[in-house]
């Protein structure tokens, strides 16, 4: 009975009782109507505007981790006001049309020659064989002289876009929404599951780096965070079937081939699944690429042209380096020290063998996690080494991690130091829209050396903290038992 009391206390809407919590949501929707309305006068949140949008940014973190605080404090929240404010605060940002990212146009691109029988990996855009297909949204694209990075669950998501709605960001915006929306509410059946505060749900829904990177820069990541939890929602429920056990693995690998990082949770579910799941996974992995790479080449040889299924990404792996943590520091300071030369070269090494050495520790640790909340837990490791170690760090980059970060907080029965696990990655989303900044200049993009102090050198500093201090906890109560 007091179980079921708590419960409905969680979808009580007493506003008086929950004032600072009001007082948080209105700060955020005053945020981010700041964002709408500096759009609406200056055409832009980037360029020369990208100062004020990072000060509205600010604005609505800080409401953001008040909220966080006073919730924790209280240890109850009204799910009502939690899910109705994130809501408003997504569809207020629909408002604006994407312009602190312009991958939404590629994916408008790619949508309209799927739907007139051209391969998005074959062609570069700027290709002359493709002008017979000219719309504006070409020329909005990015790197038009490669063909498309994008993988092709997320190439289908484009083609349905492109071909039920007219050819407009907003279409984008919305559908991505959708599938936001649909994330948290798996991610909040999955908080329950794991016996976690369903609440906690807040931690993903109201983060303002989730809020604008999907409702305002519409990227398909929201795809892959959504068809994740679903399928680990179907791994874990309760209600457990032959159709359940079967579409985990098939949801997980269409996540697998829009974007790759939910492979990094396979040393974990390698536990969870038999070996048909596993199977299963790899076939519909190999069943979504294999037609592309047939038709349009599979890329991962030859010159890097960026064409054929994997040409882009192949680019992307050799190329490109932007706003990293420990790589950046690897590749221009500590190697050179040791009069290393090609340190771009052994930097990848180094941060390629410490990821497959993590995960085969996460495969290790995960043999021994019986409880689904130890295992939802670790599933967080490999995100926050990949954002740790690779070589290029969007804002958007972020939204996987974060999708695990409400599973981190402690129980009732938990030291409340555990919440210092939550540290870094609270801090890197506040302050990682700071790479924002690049682009101030258009005629010069370049980036800051304090900009990456400020973002790697505190989240290097809170991981380290934590570290120590979760060792330093478990060796007390060792001696305790002892």
């Amino acid at each position: 009975m007091q179980k079921n009391v708590a419960f409905h206390r969680l979808f009580d809407l007493n506003l008086p009782q929950h004032w600072v919590l009001v007082a948080c949501a209105a700060t955020g929707l005053g945020a981010y109507a700041g964002l709408v309305m500096l759009h609406l006068e200056q055409g832009t949140l980037r360029g020369q505007h990208t100062p004020n949008t990072l000060a509205w940014y600010t604005i609505a973190f800080v409401s953001y981790l008040v909220a966080l605080i006073w919730i924790e404090t209280r240890r109850s929240a009204s799910m009502v006001l939690i899910l109705s404010t994130g809501l408003a605060f997504r569809l207020l940002l629909l408002v604006t049309v994407p312009t602190l990212s312009d991958d939404v146009y590629r994916y408008i691109w790619d949508g309209h020659l799927v739907n007139h029988g051209r391969s998005p990996y074959a062609l570069p855009i700027d290709s002359p064989e493709l002008d017979y297909l000219e719309i504006p949204q070409r020329a909005q694209a990015n790197n038009r002289w490669m063909a498309s990075p994008y993988l092709p669950t997320a190439q289908f998501l484009f083609a349905g876009l492109t071909y039920l709605f007219p050819l407009q960001p907003l279409y984008v915006q919305l559908t991505m929404v959708l599938f936001d929306l649909l994330a948290a509410l798996f991610l909040t059946k999955l908080l329950i599951i794991a016996g976690q505060l369903p609440y906690r749900v807040v931690i993903y829904f109201w983060n303002p780096l989730v809020i604008i990177e999907v409702a305002h820069g519409a990227h398909v990541d929201v795809l892959m965070v959504f068809l994740t939890l679903l399928s680990l929602w179907l791994t874990f429920s309760p209600r457990r079937s032959k159709v359940n056990g079967w579409l985990a693995p098939i949801l997980l690998g269409l996540a697998t081939v829009t974007k790759i990082l939910p492979m990094l949770l396979l040393p974990v579910l390698f536990w969870r699944w038999n070996w048909r799941q596993l199977v299963l996974y790899g076939l519909v992995v190999l069943a979504m690429i294999a037609p592309f790479g047939l038709s349009a080449g599979w890329g991962l040889i030859g010159p890097l042209d960026g064409t054929g299924l994997f040409g882009a990404i192949r680019i992307y792996a050799d190329q490109w380096n932007f706003n990293s943590g420990l790589f950046h520091w690897l590749e221009v300071d500590w190697l050179p020290r040791l009069g290393l030369v090609e340190t771009t070269t052994w930097a990848k090494r180094i941060t390629g063998l410490t990821m497959l050495l993590v995960l085969a520790g996460t495969w290790l640790v995960a043999r021994q996690r019986a409880g689904i909340l130890p295992t939802l837990r670790l599933m967080a490791v490999p995100s926050m080494a990949y954002l740790l170690l690779t070589t290029t760090v969007h804002p958007w980059y972020l939204l996987m991690l974060l999708a695990f970060l409400p599973f981190l907080p402690p129980c009732p029965t938990e030291s409340r130091w555990r919440w210092l696990i939550l540290a870094p990655w609270l801090y890197l989303s506040g302050t990682v829209a700071l790479s924002y900044l690049t682009y101030v200049n258009p005629l010069d993009f370049r980036e800051f050396e304090w900009i990456r102090n400020t973002e790697w050198v505190p989240t290097l500093i809170l991981v380290l903290t934590w570290l120590v201090v979760s060792r330093l906890t478990r060796l007390v109560g060792l001696i305790r038992k002892s």
